[in-house]
């Protein structure tokens, strides 16, 4: 059987990427979430990561950092924030 597809989805809070994530989710074995990224939705962020398990989040608002970093501290997910490290991570 072949790997799962590795994705990177940029703004998985918006109406594009909870859509991409719906269809991510019903083909489990074709693809593997490694990165969400956000501009403010911090909270629907954390629920994607518990959900999907990525290796990193990012949330472009610095100020949502504190809260996203609480709710992921036992789930080994990175978390980034800034709009230079949505860019850096895309790269």
């Amino acid at each position: 059987m072949d790997m799962p597809q590795k994705v990177t989805i940029l703004g998985s809070t918006g109406s594009i990427g909870t859509q991409a994530l719906d269809v991510i989710s019903k083909y489990p074995a074709l693809f593997r979430v490694e990165v969400l990224t956000a501009g403010d939705n911090a909270a629907l962020l954390a629920e994607q990561a518990v959900k999907y398990r990525p290796g990193a989040v990012v949330i472009g608002n610095e100020g949502h950092y504190p809260f996203l970093k609480e709710k992921l501290k036992d789930s080994g997910i990175k978390v980034y924030a800034g709009n230079k490290a949505i860019e850096d991570i895309a790269a």
